[in-house]
């Protein structure tokens, strides 16, 4: 692997349990990374790794035409829990983005018009990155980018038009310092789309499947997106990807899409017990975790500290001073945790998290703080 493609944290990781991991020096870290967000109940739980071990005694992989159990029953109780929308499986986020555009540009020929927010993130596959903001990530790639116009909130309802085919928004922006979008926002939003004939596109990669509370944000939200992205956490971190879209609005032009793993038989088992474990009990918790959270956090007495950010186990600490070489030092701490935006450090526990592991990030941020202060 090119260490310029991710960069390097120095560790080599050698077993995880819960919200922990541990180095091959044996050092144990609070893992608040969590795989940037896609080991959403942390690691080795043991039903998934019951799931997955009985699951691999069978067949692994058997394309899209053939059907499995785990995978017809994965798509009804998708249907059951999007009534109304049909359902593409691929494998990660970024293929997610791929399907919702191609979608988009199928069923809204002849527009010209792509929107997408500033500081926006959809990854970076070149359809998806061409919805990407960040001119860092673009620049080297710009002349092969579909053209997208990324806006301001304000900018982009003044911008819908009928000549807009589609327009693309994360409710929570993970990578764009925890910026949310207004619900009463997504509400004209909404009507904004309807009015011109445009289509609203979520991407919940981040957000969904528990980890801000709901399995959708956006429902929660009302945003009534017509495409739904998801990924991360849907299989607990296994490659599994997701676009939903509303059935009455047609669909992919004959064998006009396709993935050879998505949705394979050992995935849709794992992803079917993430459902049953989110309904049975964690999704009921997340307000609690988020309240608990939340408390530790506001505890962190440091001037550094502007506001928090963030929703469920998506939490931020916006400071005055850059994120950076905090999330460093919090690693020298032994807690794990990622940039958004450049001033925000962003936290995203793992759905098993402990009361006592929350209190645990913030003392150990306070630590941090109070050095950087006196630096």
């Amino acid at each position: 692997m090119e260490p310029a493609l991710y960069g390097t944290r120095g560790i080599e990781v050698v077993r995880g349990e819960g919200e922990f991991l541990w180095d091959s020096e044996g050092r144990r870290y609070l893992d608040f990374l969590a795989g940037h967000g896609a080991a959403l109940f942390g690691h080795a739980h043991p039903r998934l790794t019951e799931v997955l071990k009985r699951s691999s005694e069978t067949f692994w992989t058997i394309g899209g035409s053939l059907q499995a159990p785990s995978r017809r029953i994965l798509l009804e109780k998708l249907e059951e829990e999007f009534p109304g929308y049909a359902c593409f499986l691929c494998n990660s986020g970024a293929e997610a983005v791929e399907g919702a555009l191609k979608l988009v540009l199928a069923l809204r020929p002849g527009r010209p018009r792509l929107l997408a927010l500033r500081r926006s993130f959809h990854g970076r596959t070149l359809g998806a990155l061409g919805l990407t903001f960040n001119p860092r990530y673009r620049r080297p790639w710009q002349s092969a980018l579909l053209e997208v116009e990324h806006l301001e909130p304000e900018e982009l309802l003044n911008s819908l038009e009928k000549d807009v085919a589609g327009v693309f928004v994360e409710l929570l922006q993970g990578e764009g310092g925890l910026d949310a979008l207004d619900p009463e926002f997504c509400g004209e939003l909404r009507r904004r789309c309807t009015e011109t004939g445009t289509l609203l596109g979520v991407d919940e990669i981040q957000t969904g499947w528990g980890r801000c509370g709901a399995l959708s944000l956006a429902r929660a939200w009302k945003a009534d997106p017509d495409i739904l992205c998801f990924a991360k956490g849907i299989a607990g971190g296994l490659p599994a990807g997701l676009t939903l879209w509303k059935k009455n609005l047609g669909g992919f032009p004959p064998r006009g899409h396709g993935s050879t793993y998505g949705g394979n038989p050992l995935i849709s088992s794992v992803a079917l017990e993430v459902l049953a474990l989110l309904e049975e009990e964690l999704l009921e918790q997340i307000p609690e975790k988020e309240a608990r959270f939340r408390k530790a956090l506001e505890g962190v007495a440091s001037p550094l500290v502007r506001r928090l950010r963030g929703k469920g186990l998506l939490q931020g600490v916006e400071l005055t001073i850059p994120a950076g070489p905090v999330v460093k030092e919090l690693q020298e701490e032994g807690v794990l945790s990622l940039v958004s935006g450049t001033q925000v450090v962003r936290f995203l526990p793992p759905l098993v998290t402990r009361e006592e592991s929350f209190d645990m990030a913030a003392e150990a941020l306070e630590k941090v703080l109070s050095r950087q202060r006196g630096a």
